[in-house]
């Protein structure tokens, strides 16, 4: 019998070991993979700020769900004032306040209360691919207030997840909820959506069902790819081969991209604090 999601236990033991990009990415995929996966959401978010005209530079920003830290060299290259991390975990606010001095990180569930302190103090809060591994939904609204209570009036919140006409799931540890669920939570919190903008489309797994057109297609390939780069990523001899993959993949959804339309995976949406 499967056990129970306990998101604190299930997270600590699965950055217990090397915080990187495999520990919070796509473990089964590999390192090389991995890599354009990562190289894919930074051109992505980058799409998605100069869309929505959200500037970084010398702004405060909360990452909710840091975890390996892979987003934080993306915003120091943005000029971010000051970076606070919260995390679910231990292993993670040890690691990176070591690696990161000059930043805050706190252990915080996002699903539960926020610590006093933190309320209302950031122009920028994240939570990126963080709200679909919360399966409660009594958590999954706490979290939605939790992050309008981060922000200051006139901030922004950038999420991530599938954002389809129709949910995925629970399955295990992720639930990726419809839009109509998000956008329910945050207009309770007066969190007003202004933009998104699709990250993959062949890379990895389709959350969309039915929607938007095509959308078969792209399920059909995503699937077919997955089960090629995890047959190579487990064996050492054939695992560098997921770097060819991951480049022409990426360059495919590169080419895919309609900013301010919804893709068939996961996608980016900002949202205003009114």
């Amino acid at each position: 019998m499967t056990e129970p999601y306990r998101p604190q236990a299930y997270w600590e033991e699965r950055l217990s070991g090397n915080l990187g990009l495999t520990t919070v990415g796509h473990s089964g995929l590999g390192r090389a993979y991995n890599e354009w996966l990562y190289r894919a959401r930074f051109r992505a978010m980058r799409r998605a700020l100069r869309a929505a005209g959200v500037e970084v530079s010398n702004k405060s920003l909360v990452e909710v769900g840091v975890g390996s830290g892979a987003w934080i060299p993306f915003w120091q290259s943005r000029g971010v004032a000051h970076l606070t991390g919260l995390d679910i975990t231990s292993v993670s606010v040890r690691t990176l306040q070591d690696r990161y001095p000059g930043f805050a990180f706190e252990q915080v569930d996002i699903g539960g209360p926020l610590p006093s302190g933190l309320e209302a103090r950031a122009d920028l809060v994240t939570a990126f691919d963080v709200l679909f591994h919360i399966t409660d939904d009594a958590a999954f609204a706490q979290a939605i207030a939790n992050l309008a209570d981060l922000l200051r009036p006139g901030g922004y919140a950038i999420l991530s997840d599938g954002f389809a006409d129709t949910p995925w799931g629970p399955i295990y540890h992720e639930y990726h909820r419809s839009y109509a669920q998000y956008r329910a939570e945050m207009e309770k919190h007066r969190l007003k959506r202004v933009h998104v903008e699709p990250i993959f489309f062949t890379m990895t797994t389709t959350l969309a069902g039915g929607d938007p057109p095509g959308v078969r297609w792209f399920a059909r390939i995503s699937s077919a790819n997955l089960k090629v780069v995890a047959r190579l990523a487990a064996h050492r001899v054939t695992a560098p081969a997921n770097y060819a993959i991951g480049l022409a993949t990426y360059a495919a959804d590169g080419i895919l991209c309609r900013p301010g339309q919804r893709g068939p995976s996961l996608n980016i949406l900002i949202a205003r604090k009114e």
